[in-house]
């Protein structure tokens, strides 16, 4: 991106971040894989906590297993985006899964290192999170879950009520569906901050610092105010 293209998104975000700008929440078809992409390369990719202080943008294999790893869960069909009205503009999405007691415990890493480095170090730590936090083990009885995994608003739309009313629909959906509980991994401090205003409760909180490799160095050395990787939960 060169300058006048840095300056004209600048002045854009500027105007409205100005103006208060209606939207609708969408459910994500297959027809809309290649918005979320744009948007996650755009925006998630860059400011996620994990993915930036590894520098997964500077490799790109890391950045297309990463993007696959995100569209797949569009496959659950309960994944939804905030559009403008005015513009038709993708200004946010919540990429959610859902999974049920019983169920195979999927594990994101990849034992035989087929994956690029940088997103199978992502996917480790994922791995250990997920068995720490223990969703169906704390809550015995909870059968059915809705995961929340990606929540991502563009910059410009920040503060706009964006990621409420992605979290509202999503639960709206999962009250429907009969889902009792909806989980969401926060890896960064302004998200667990965001959805313990909704009402969700953390039931898991692992410090980055103490995340270390084997030689005792810091896999993830995350900018303030991201200190923690949380997990949150909501019951139905």
């Amino acid at each position: 991106m060169n300058d006048n293209s840095v300056e004209t998104l600048k002045n854009k975000m500027d105007k409205i971040k100005n103006k208060k700008v209606s939207f609708n929440i969408l459910p994500i078809t297959n027809n809309d894989k290649e918005t979320v992409k744009n948007s996650l390369r755009q925006y998630f990719f860059r400011d996620e906590p994990i993915s930036a202080s590894i520098g997964l943008l500077e490799e790109k294999e890391s950045v297309i297993q990463f993007e696959n790893f995100c569209i797949d869960l569009l496959q659950f069909g309960v994944s939804f985006m905030a559009v403008s009205t005015e513009t038709g503009e993708m200004m946010g999405a919540t990429l959610n899964s859902t999974a049920c007691r019983g169920d195979k415990i999927k594990q994101y890493s990849d034992k035989n290192n087929n994956r690029s480095i940088k997103y199978n170090e992502l996917m480790i730590f994922l791995d250990k999170a997920g068995r720490d936090t223990d969703f169906f083990g704390q809550y015995p009885n909870i059968d059915r879950i809705m995961k929340l995994e990606i929540i991502t608003v563009n910059e410009a739309y920040r503060g706009q009520g964006v990621c409420k009313a992605l979290v509202n629909k999503s639960k709206e959906l999962a009250l429907e569906l009969g889902y009792q509980m909806i989980g969401v991994d926060c890896s960064s401090n302004f998200t667990a901050m965001a959805v313990e205003r909704f009402g969700f409760q953390c039931i898991y909180s692992f410090p980055y610092s103490d995340y270390v490799n084997k030689q005792g160095e810091v896999v993830f050395k995350t900018q303030p105010p991201h200190e923690y990787f949380k997990t949150h939960v909501l019951l139905l």
